[in-house]
């Protein structure tokens, strides 16, 4: 008796086969396009995506095959009800009309943007350009002032957050190792961290900032009080292996390991189509 496979059948053990492997490793199964969105989530769904190239409204989680804007922060402005999001590839921040969900203004900021925060003292939006070591403040969709806070390129700023209770922006400085206060559009102070500072947060339950220090494995813990000249730090340590000296992706084998797997299956696929056997 011989053992045969028709053609759909070869393709059907094949495409299996692959998305068994791409699964144990977590890897996505589906294409690029209209995904699942997760309706029976308890937590929530995707129920639209806004191509911020096109200003399109997709129903959905619609996954795209990437482009030159990069958008890295995001913010929401209560005051007008819009939504910016820095695009560290292009330079720009997109600015969102949550009422009907579409980009009503993009707005050149510095090079890299990165982290954005809302300032409710002022009404304003605070932007990190990270290659141009600004922060650039937005008004509206205005830019009012590009604020210098590093003389070298990518030695920061990374993420911004804002403190209610004293009105400053506190910006992480990753090259420096140092945390910006802004008041307004005004630099009034620089506060040493540990080596690498990029995360940054303000808990309102006891006013203090966090600030985890990529580098250093730990996190700066940054009481102001009254005022900037009474600043006090203390540090948690977290366990790290790290020795790079800048924030990039992980590196993870794991793809090459998938691959090398995905075509010894394909192989040993395409023998079992070729081999007869009683």
């Amino acid at each position: 008796m011989v053992w045969r496979m028709t053609k759909r059948g070869r393709l059907i053990v094949i495409a299996v086969s692959i998305a068994i492997l791409l699964s144990a490793f977590g890897l996505p199964v589906t294409a690029y396009g209209s995904q699942n969105s997760g309706q029976s989530n308890p937590g929530g769904y995707v129920k639209y995506t806004l191509d911020l190239v096109n200003n399109t409204l997709i129903n959905g989680n619609f996954v795209n095959t990437g482009n030159a804007l990069e958008p890295w922060g995001i913010a929401y402005d209560p005051s007008n009800g819009y939504i910016y999001v820095a695009n560290y590839g292009s330079g720009t921040v997109s600015v969102i009309n949550g009422k009907n969900n579409t980009v009503i203004a993009t707005i050149p900021v510095g090079s890299d943007p990165m982290g954005v925060a809302y300032d409710s003292s002022n009404g304003y939006i605070y932007v990190a350009n990270w290659y141009s070591g600004t922060v650039s403040v937005i008004n509206g969709t205005t830019v009012i002032a590009n604020i210098l806070v590093v003389k070298g390129p990518e030695e920061g700023p990374g993420e911004v957050a804002y403190d209610p209770s004293n009105g400053y922006i506190y910006v992480t400085i990753y090259g420096s190792n140092l945390v910006s206060v802004i008041n307004g559009t005004t630099v009034i102070a620089n506060i040493p961290v540990g080596i690498g500072p990029w995360g940054i947060a303000y808990d309102p339950s006891n006013g203090y900032i966090y600030v985890a220090n990529y580098n250093s494995g730990t996190v700066s813990i940054i009481f102001t009080g009254v005022s900037t000249s009474s600043t006090s730090i203390s540090s948690v340590t977290t366990p790290t292996t790290s020795t790079s000296t800048r924030p990039t992706s992980s590196v993870v084998p794991a793809l090459a390991v998938v691959v090398a797997v995905v075509v010894v299956v394909l192989v040993v696929a395409l023998l079992m189509i070729k081999h007869r056997k009683p």
